[in-house]
Order: structure tokens, then C-alpha cells, then sequence
């Protein structure tokens, strides 16, 4: 074990290439699986085991002491969210009792975060009216208690990107981490990925930039990701851009039905990006560039699609295989959607912006230095966040061989 690094990055799966790239991005000279032995028995139970260069009777169970470990957390194609769920706590675990005296959890799509509503009506972040809750009877908040777990196992810490419920979900890890505001030190954080995104959006060369954004239009697809969108929408500097909210009206788990507004015909002949934090099968955003590009009164030029977490299911890539679909963007937090057989005839749409060096960024200043995340990745990070991912493109998108991709176009 390198013993001159005061921080560690290990990961739940020992060959996870999202968390060997941001031990890369940090410079980290060990590999993960010389960290950690991750040791399944027989019988199925999982047992990590962090490991000595020389264990004598004076370190054993203290080979971490004065340590701090980050466990990097995404999802598998080979282990279920429950199995990787139990590998973080039984990692802390095994950390904290070698003496570590620090452990992060970084989960950047972050487990049962969205299901964070039980069947209680009060003293409940997610309260809603009875009428409301009554299809919540009998489950758990599966949310409340991921993170009671995580706390049990040892972890100080839980790091994530671009959550699905931000402020209801701050205010129960906050809760059950006594983090701030009663104690002042933040337990939790959520990365705004608003300067990537923003990033992409001058740097692509797909969109028409003159005139500070004329021909350009951001899209929030429901009330829940306007201020994701007007955050993008203000860090590229486009001003004359426009907003528009569309209006979801869930009848069933697949059935959505989407309502304009007035203002999507301002909409007309402009390059649109619809922005949303997740997409899962991808029903709404299909409804929301049919709806877009059928309209008479909006027929954008192009249409792009943004998803922070994408879950490259068959219905997905039907969903997103849209012919008014120019272009599909998303992230590596879910690392199979690199996959090409996944992602199937989306290959030829598909754009991921690859993570690992902005997160490996966000440890060592976020975690190690302890620095704000509002105050290091905000407007003034756009014009150098291209250096905070890579771009991962099929040899069957015909942007593929685009010289030009990642250039700024002139915004006058």
C-alpha cells in the first residue's frame, strides 16, 4: 500500500474503469485491486480485505490509520444495485475498523435516491397530501434508509452528481448525518454539472452561437428541471436564448402526456436542447420531441437531448431513436451506456461526456481541500471545464470526424 498518500480511492467492483479512471485523474500510482481484496465466499457473502505491504502485531488494525478513503461507487453490469449497495457499507466498515479516519462515499448516480417517499404524511421531507401518498402505503423510504445504513458502515461522507430530488434528499442525508446547518460541516454533496453541460453546448459545433444565442432554445421538460436548465442556460452566455417549460401529466407508469406552452412557437427554426437529469425509458422526452417537432406553429431546426443518468434499456433506445432526434448527450454515470451493442441504433446519436477527471477534480478539492462546490463550479468554470471530461463518440455518428469538435464557434 503506497504509505506517503494520506487518500485512497477504492471501489466496490475491483475493475470498474469509472473508478480506475478517476484514480488516474487523481494521480493515484496503486491500483485499486492492490488497495482492496474484494473476496466472495462460496456461500455468496461478500468480505473486502484492504491490504498491508507488511502486517506486523503493532499495525494490524491499524493500516489506515490517519487515512482517507473514497469509495468511487457507479453501477454494474455484472452486480444489482442491492449487491454494490452492501459492498459500500461492508467497505466503510472494513475501512473505519483499520483505522481510517475519514470515509466518502462517491456515488455520482447515487443509490435510492428517487425512492424517497413512505407512506407518512408529517414530519416528513417529501410530506405531500394524503390523496397523494396513498400509493406509497406500505413501502419504505428507501432513501432514508440507504443513508442510515451508510452512517451505521462508517461513512462521514456522500458525494453525488446532479440528483433527481436535490433538496429533499440534501435534507435527509443532512438529517441523518447531523451534517449542516447544526454542525456547520457538509455530509452531503451534490455536484452541479451545470458548467459541463454548458461547456458542451458552445463547444460542439452543431448549434448556431452568433448573435449571442438568437437561434438557440433550452428546454425544460417538466417544473422539476427549470432551474437546471436556466443554470445552463445563464453559464453559456447566451442571452438571447429562450426558456420554455413543457407541462408532464403522468396518467400511467408509460403513458405521459405533455402540454406546450404558448411560448414553444418562439421556438420556431432554433436549435433546441431539452435538459433533464435522468432518463430512464425515455417515454417523456420521446413525447417531448414529437410533440416539438410536429407542432407547426414551434418545427425547431434540430433537437438535442440532454441526460445526466441514462439507463440504456430496449425501451430507451426505442424511445430515443426519434428521427427528430439530432442528438443525444449524456454522461458516464451509469457506465454501460458506453457500451456500443447498448446503446444498438442510438450509436448513431450518441454522445457521452466521460467524467472520471472532473470527479477525480471534485475529490481532491471538494473532499480533500474542502472547498465549496457552488463556489468552484459555476459560471467561471465554463471556459475550461472541456478540460473536465472526454467525449466518447461511435465511428457510426456522423459527427465521428468532425475536426472542429471542440471549438467555440464566435458568439457575435
Amino acid at each position: 500500500m503506497d504509505h506517503h498518500s494520506n487518500y485512497l480511492l477504492v471501489s466496490n467492483v475491483s475493475d470498474a474503469s469509472f473508478a480506475i479512471g478517476v484514480a488516474h485523474a487523481r494521480s493515484q500510482k496503486i491500483d485499486i485491486s492492490d488497495i482492496v481484496g474484494l473476496k466472495t465466499f462460496v456461500n455468496s457473502e461478500f468480505c473486502p480485505r484492504f491490504l498491508l505491504d507488511d502486517p506486523t502485531e503493532e499495525n494490524l488494525g491499524f493500516g489506515l490509520q490517519g487515512k482517507s478513503v473514497y469509495i468511487l461507487s457507479t453501477s454494474s453490469a455484472h452486480y444489482t444495485r442491492n449487491e454494490l449497495a452492501m459492498r459500500n457499507c461492508l467497505l466503510a466498515s472494513a475501512a473505519k475498523e483499520n483505522g481510517a479516519e475519514f470515509v466518502a462515499l462517491v456515488e455520482p448516480d447515487l443509490f435510492y435516491s428517487a425512492q424517497d417517499r413512505g407512506p407518512r404524511t408529517r414530519n416528513h421531507p417529501q410530506a405531500l397530501d394524503f390523496t397523494s401518498k396513498v400509493k406509497f402505503v406500505g413501502q419504505p423510504c428507501s432513501a432514508e434508509l440507504y443513508a442510515r445504513m451508510l452512517k451505521a458502515a462508517g461513512v462521514d461522507l456522500v458525494m453525488t452528481v446532479h440528483n433527481h430530488k436535490p433538496e429533499v434528499v440534501k435534507e435527509i442525508y443532512q438529517n441523518v448525518f447531523e451534517g449542516e446547518p447544526s454542525t456547520g460541516k457538509p455530509r452531503y454533496i451534490n455536484l452541479d454539472i451545470a458548467h459541463i453541460v454548458a461547456n458542451y453546448v458552445l463547444r460542439s459545433g452543431l448549434v448556431r452561437l452568433w448573435n449571442y444565442g438568437e437561434h438557440v432554445g433550452f428546454v425544460a421538460p417538466d417544473d422539476g428541471a427549470v432551474d437546471f436548465v436556466r443554470k445552463v442556460q445563464e453559464f453559456s452566455g447566451l442571452r438571447n436564448s429562450l426558456l420554455v417549460t413543457m407541462k408532464k401529466t403522468r396518467h400511467g407508469q408509460r403513458d405521459v402526456e405533455i402540454d406546450a406552452s404558448n411560448d414553444v412557437s418562439l421556438l420556431k427554426n432554433r436549435d433546441v436542447f431539452i435538459l433533464d437529469d435522468m432518463v430512464r425509458t425515455g417515454g417523456t422526452i420521446a413525447a417531448s420531441v414529437k410533440m416539438l417537432a410536429e407542432n407547426p406553429s414551434c418545427a425547431p431546426e434540430k433537437i438535442f437531448f440532454y441526460s445526466t443518468h441514462t439507463y440504456i434499456c430496449p425501451e430507451a433506445r426505442e424511445n430515443l431513436n426519434s428521427p427528430y432526434l439530432t442528438q443525444f448527450i449524456t454522461t458516464n454515470t451509469i457506465p454501460n451506456v458506453l457500451n456500443r451493442d447498448d446503446q444498438g441504433r442510438l450509436r448513431k446519436k450518441t454522445v457521452v461526456l466521460k467524467l472520471e477527471p472532473w470527479i477525480g477534480h471534485a475529490v481532491q478539492h471538494c473532499l480533500e481541500y474542502g472547498e465549496n462546490p457552488d463556489e468552484i463550479y459555476d459560471a467561471s468554470s465554463v471556459g475550461h471545464a472541456d478540460g473536465f471530461y472526454a467525449v466518447d463518440i461511435s465511428s457510426k455518428n456522423p459527427i465521428s470526424d468532425r475536426s472542429q469538435l471542440g471549438q467555440y464557434e464566435m458568439m457575435i
